[in-house]
């Protein structure tokens, strides 16, 4: 399982919808633009950055951002209050 950070940028309000939509389907929202997302290979989140290109502004107005996420990575991320963040890959049910 491979995690990331997926944040957008993105104008138009129905397609941020269905980026949204389609982001929750791979994980959860924990910012309005940013989710943190897990796939099983990076095939599959080739197979996902096709889709959501399909959707975009073809002027390159809007973005979407795949950051990943390694292991040691997550078991250090905190929030502002120092809580643990990004405690997965756990199980996502879509």
């Amino acid at each position: 399982m491979l995690a990331y950070v997926a944040c957008f940028d993105i104008s138009d309000d129905a397609i941020r919808r269905n980026v949204s939509r389609r982001l929750e389907h791979f994980g959860c929202r924990v910012q309005r633009s940013v989710f943190e997302i897990s796939v099983e290979s990076a095939d599959e989140l080739e197979k996902l950055r096709l889709e959501l290109l399909e959707w975009i502004d073809a002027e390159e107005v809007d973005d979407v951002r795949f950051y990943p996420l390694c292991r040691e990575c997550r078991q250090k991320a905190r929030d502002v209050r120092g809580r643990r963040v990004a405690e997965f890959p756990a199980a996502v049910i879509a």
